[in-house]
């Protein structure tokens, strides 16, 4: 279980690399349902997040400035 939650959080670094957004979180995907362990779910649903989440700031994106306007930034990465 530990390695397919790591596999899952570098799957959310990649995904975030190549411009997806939180929303394309591959466990929010109906495909995946019925749940049958929510903990499990949750457990792969949060990696990717983490992951992503990672990626984002790493590459300093930002969801709003000082102000509180939007922020429209270019990112561009080579995985």
């Amino acid at each position: 279980m530990f390695e397919d939650l790591l596999e899952m959080q570098e799957r959310g670094v990649r995904d975030r690399a190549r411009g997806r957004s939180l929303t394309d979180n591959p466990m929010s995907k109906p495909d995946i349902l019925p749940i049958t362990d929510f903990q499990e779910w949750y457990s792969m649903f949060d990696a990717w997040r983490f992951g992503w989440s990672i990626e984002d700031a790493m590459a300093g994106h930002a969801n709003a400035s000082r102000d509180g306007d939007a922020l429209s930034r270019t990112y561009t990465r080579t995985v």
